[in-house]
């Protein structure tokens, strides 16, 4: 049985800045989301909705995780992420309230945020541990440049949504600030987010820029590291700039499979994912050169940076 058979909604785990080891589960096809980012790693969004639906079946993600977890595979985090926005999955909250029952991980939602406003929504991210989402507009205006979101969503809603998801869930909620050379990394910009930042009350604020090179169709230029750390004091918590870290699966135990399923949702440089496996870049490339040959990974270089990718994803 190959991975794919095995596994259509989950992929990794995957080493992860925040969330070491996380095995993520992906309940959109690619890529159906509410917003369309001009920072995406993964593409354009292919259906931009804010239509909620059971977009997999419920049932069938969490037969798979069932098959997963007796399979004796470990990891710290059980993540919902991945190819499109999950809360767009009208049964979410099952699955996390499912993998809570398991009793053994952690669980976090990876949400731009954009349907916190719904109080289904909220009622259902609060089976969650770890809840994150995005604000890295300052007013409507900005939002619509850098998200581009689906007709109806506004960034009053959105702010709405992140304040009334702090009122009732008790776990831990990041916020995590995407910020992008000329689009809002203005000292005024980035202190005007800040300033609606401390009002969501966070437990954490993540900065970030685009690591990976973006590949919605738009230029995007990232910020410095340097930058991140300049303006990590104008919030409330102060705001962390992330570092790489994590352990993959033991080294070489990747099927081909595994490779391209993993890939295909999490594109990573090819530096770090060498980090991440315990292999040298020589070794990696070794390891990667049948599917590259074959087609189905590209390694690549753009904006300086060697990423690894899928061959859908690159084009």
């Amino acid at each position: 049985m190959t991975h794919r058979q095995a596994y259509r909604y989950l992929f990794g785990p995957v080493p992860s800045r925040r969330l070491g080891l996380s095995l993520g589960v992906d309940l959109n096809p690619v890529k159906v989301c509410t917003e369309n980012c001009v920072f995406c790693q993964i593409g354009q969004t292919t259906e931009l909705t804010l239509a909620r639906r059971e977009w997999a079946p419920t049932a069938d993600v969490i037969a798979e995780f069932e098959r997963w977890r007796a399979g004796g595979a470990a990891a710290d985090f059980i993540t919902l992420a991945g190819s499109g926005e999950p809360t767009l999955h009208t049964g979410f909250g099952d699955v996390l309230r499912h993998v809570r029952g398991a009793g053994k991980y952690k669980t976090a939602l990876l949400s731009n945020g954009s349907l916190m406003w719904l109080p289904e929504v909220r009622r259902d991210a609060a089976a969650a541990d770890v809840v994150k989402v995005t604000i890295s507009a300052w007013d409507e205006a900005s939002f619509q440049r850098i998200h581009r979101p689906a007709a109806g969503l506004t960034f009053e809603k959105l702010m709405a949504g992140a304040r009334a998801l702090r009122n009732e869930f008790a776990g831990q909620l990041w916020v995590e600030v995407m910020l992008l050379r000329g689009y809002n990394d203005l000292p005024e910009q980035v202190r005007a987010i800040a300033e609606l930042v401390r009002g969501v009350r966070p437990d954490a604020v993540h900065l970030n820029t685009v690591m990976r090179p973006a590949q919605a169709g738009v230029p995007v230029a990232r910020v410095s590291e340097a930058r991140l750390r300049e303006v990590a004091g104008f919030f409330e918590p102060a705001g962390e700039v992330p570092e790489f870290h994590g352990e993959g699966q033991a080294r070489g135990t990747r099927s081909d499979d595994e490779w391209v399923a993993w890939l295909a949702r999490h594109p990573m440089e090819l530096g770090a994912l060498a980090q991440a496996e315990g292999m040298s870049v020589a070794e990696l490339e070794r390891r990667l050169g049948p599917l590259v040959a074959a087609g189905k990974v590209v390694v690549g270089e753009r904006e300086g940076v060697r990423m690894v990718r899928v061959r859908s994803v690159d084009g």
